[in-house]
């Protein structure tokens, strides 16, 4: 049973607006808000930036009448600069006392301005009914169910790798040496399997295969890339800005499937 004093974490919610999409985060522990952020894959214009945040807060606190930061960034993954339509970058909201009026401001609020209803977890719980979350308990208890797997998981590793060749050992003068060999190969090689199986590499993707060639190659040139430190840094500015730009677009392809199949 969930003591409702507990610290609760909840899900995010990912939504596809076509032109833009959003992830909702539910208020982390003693936090007195949520977070809205609205990702924009393509080029929009600031004003049109702004409006949609603006849009995106009323729906949001009318279904989860929780305070709500709202940001947006663009295809890089850069907080889009909206000073020329905004006097911030930054949109906060919540309700007023009344229930019925949502109160919108373009700039920071201080814990003191802001109502105290994400500091209730009772409250959370009926707020954010339909979105899954776990305890600070379950994830602790997560936390040491995994890390009891990993411990009997090197155990069996360490058998493998140190008692059954010792076995072997002992089995000179009553086995040929052939199966011995036998024994001591398969032996190293479930260790070696298990291992891999513990650090998470017991297959690698084609993806994993190209990114480590990728880092060959990046290793081979990094002499080159120290002789001419400016280009380098070039390279870096250019290499982040690539890898922000895919991400965003492989974020909304897939939220833009999600939403078909739904």
């Amino acid at each position: 049973m969930n003591d409702s004093n507990d610290k609760l974490y909840f899900d995010t919610v990912k939504k596809d607006r076509g032109t833009y999409f959003i992830e909702y985060k539910p208020p982390i522990p003693s936090y007195r808000y949520a977070n809205l952020q609205l990702v924009f894959p393509n080029s929009a214009i600031p004003s049109f930036v702004a409006e949609a945040m603006e849009k995106e807060l009323k729906l949001w606190i009318a279904q989860y009448p929780i305070p709500l930061m709202v940001s947006a960034f663009d295809s890089k993954g850069d907080l889009y600069n909206l000073l020329d339509v905004r006097e911030s970058n930054f949109l906060m909201g919540y309700f007023d006392k009344s229930k019925k009026v949502i109160l919108l401001f373009w700039h920071t609020l201080k814990d003191g301005e802001l109502p105290d209803d994400a500091l209730n977890p009772t409250h959370l719980k009926t707020v954010y009914a339909d979105i899954p979350f776990a305890t600070s308990q379950e994830l602790q208890l997560k936390s040491k169910k995994r890390k009891k797997q990993i411990y009997i998981g090197w155990l069996i590793v360490f058998c493998w790798a140190v008692i059954v060749p010792v076995i072997v050992a002992f089995l000179d003068y009553v086995s040929p040496v052939w199966v011995q060999a036998l024994i001591l190969i398969y032996s190293l090689l479930k260790a070696i399997e298990k291992a891999l199986e513990l650090l998470g590499k017991t297959k690698k993707s084609r993806k994993q295969i190209e990114k480590e060639a990728d880092d060959l190659k990046m290793r081979h040139h990094h002499y080159h890339c120290e002789q001419n430190p400016e280009g380098f840094n070039r390279l870096k500015l250019e290499n982040f800005e690539r890898w922000g730009r895919e991400k965003i677009q492989e974020e909304a392809k897939s939220l833009k499937q999600k939403e078909k199949i739904i």
